[in-house]
């Protein structure tokens, strides 16, 4: 198989390349199309007796500045031939954010195929220059695979089935019988015309919560649950996991996140963008977490794609590290989660490849802890001129907000230790109760794992936050479950006991 990796700002020049090659048939299944130089090509292939299929959101989801452009050229290639579907379904309530009131419509996926070429991408076709990545197939078997998820997404979402477009609600019907209506209902704030295409959440029963990792182009939530998928790729991980994603504010995956960087010590890091419309407080939190858990985070202008590297996969795809877009439990019974795609490699060639890559342009971005430094200036600048009515020269104002950083990131790194502590604690004793007498042995724990110490100054720290404490008692049963062991004068934690009864 002839495979070539992409991750750059290059990508779209890359991909209408290879749509040049085509010679029978060209099936594109993209969020958005924008760029005039494709349109133009795929009005030469039409001209050339080419079969031009496109699936798309439907035009009222284009921004009002450019949406008659791009209505125009659609029409130019219908009237030529092209086949264009428009992908009406939407999922759960866009009144969540500001951002999404009843016209971005569920389906976010990105692929290509030609007679030719398999093409696994993160990009639009925008008109604006982005960080894209892209895996050109030049394989039979891919191109089958290719085309079989196109008209997969066609018989879900499109084709005509008891009057509705596609067999999804069909589908959910089939599962909710009774509970289907409310399945159906329209969010209060949406337009009526999408009455007929609306869908809250599925029913779990479409979403298989553990997939396995297979070389193939999943769709979620059909084939797999994005966030679930996610995390299974990076716990199979032995080494490292690179992530890139145009935007990243969901802060379960944070979390997850941050424990697994704690409790593997992988290599983790990520290229991400650092400003969101909803979200900026929370972001800034999320940043602060990984931060202290030593997750490399970087950004750079122009952030579009989607990419987790390991040392065991590539994995392009559709997927903000974003609520909808990972998908997200209702309940026990329902799912919600955008249609998107998730393209999975694990030749290991391609996995050396695409990690020197990304490694490039990681080295080249900036630091998010330097953003988030820049912020915390303006912060100093109010305290000195607030409280004492001082000016204060740049460089102070730099410095000082890198001593309020670095003192925050120490804040959330102890948080997590110790809260790591105390589940690993909880695990050995098999136990989902946290007592006090608990907490104050995660405290030792935590105190020892720093260094050896004499029970005299563990009493001295914990007293403080104790006065009627124990201490005997507490450094005696933790003796006897072999988490902690004399040496001379000094007390020392054994890690190994504590870590070996995990299952």
């Amino acid at each position: 198989m002839s495979v070539n990796f992409v991750f750059n700002f290059d990508v779209i020049p890359n991909v209408i390349s290879e749509i040049d090659k085509a010679e029978k048939y060209i099936k594109i299944a993209i969020f958005q199309i924008h760029k005039k130089e494709l349109f133009q090509k795929l009005e030469e292939k039409l001209d050339k007796g080419l079969r031009v299929e496109l699936l798309t959101l439907p035009y009222d989801s284009i921004n009002e500045d450019g949406r008659g452009e791009v209505i125009s050229n659609f029409e130019k290639i219908i009237k030529k031939g092209a086949i264009v579907y428009f992908c009406k379904w939407n999922v759960g309530d866009p009144g969540r954010t500001t951002t999404a009131v009843g016209r971005w419509y569920s389906f976010h996926g990105k692929f290509i195929v030609t007679d030719k070429c398999a093409i696994a991408l993160s990009a639009n076709f925008l008109d604006e220059p982005e960080l894209e990545t892209a895996l050109f197939l030049k394989d039979e078997n891919k191109i089958d695979e290719f085309n079989h998820v196109f008209e997969k997404l066609l018989e879900l979402f499109v084709i005509r089935k008891n009057e509705h477009d596609g067999n999804i609600r069909e589908k959910i019907i089939e599962i909710e019988e009774n509970n289907s209506p409310k399945l159906f209902e329209l969010p209060d704030n949406v337009d009526s015309k999408h009455v007929n295409n609306w869908i809250q959440h599925y029913p779990v029963e479409l979403c298989p919560e553990d997939s396995p990792i297979e070389d193939k182009l999943y769709i979620t939530p059909f084939d797999c649950r994005g966030y679930n998928f996610f995390q299974k790729i990076m716990i199979n991980s032995s080494e490292f996991v690179y992530i890139c994603s145009e935007s990243f504010t969901d802060e379960d995956f944070s979390n997850f996140l941050s424990c697994f960087r704690s409790k593997t010590n992988r290599d983790i890091k990520v290229i991400c963008g650092t400003t969101s419309q909803d979200f900026s407080d929370r972001m800034n939190d999320m940043f602060y977490n990984l931060l202290a858990q030593n997750v490399e985070c970087k950004t750079l202008e122009g952030i579009h794609a989607k990419l987790i590297i390991t040392d065991k996969v590539v994995v392009i795809s559709s997927i903000n590290l974003n609520k909808i877009n990972l998908g997200f439990s209702k309940t026990r019974k329902y799912w919600r989660e955008n249609t998107e795609t998730i393209y999975v490699n694990t030749n290991k060639e391609l996995v050396n490849l695409a990690k020197t890559a990304y490694l490039d342009v990681f080295n080249k971005s900036d630091s998010v802890k330097n953003k988030l430094s820049e912020k915390l200036q303006n912060e100093v600048n109010k305290i000195f001129k607030t409280n004492f009515n001082l000016k204060t020269k740049s460089e102070v104002r730099q410095i000082f907000a890198k001593v309020i950083l670095n003192n925050q990131l120490k804040v959330k790194d102890v948080t997590a230790r110790i809260t790591l502590l105390t589940s690993q604690l909880m695990k050995f004793y098999r136990r989902d109760t946290v007592e006090k007498e608990d907490f104050l042995k995660t405290l030792i724990l935590y105190y020892l794992s720093e260094r050896k110490q004499t029970s005299r100054e563990l009493l001295d720290k914990l007293i403080e936050l104790d006065s009627s404490i124990n201490i005997s008692s507490l450094l005696s049963n933790l003796t006897l479950s072999g988490l902690i062991e004399q040496e001379d004068d000094y007390l020392k934690i054994k890690l190994e006991t504590l870590l070996g009864r995990q299952d």
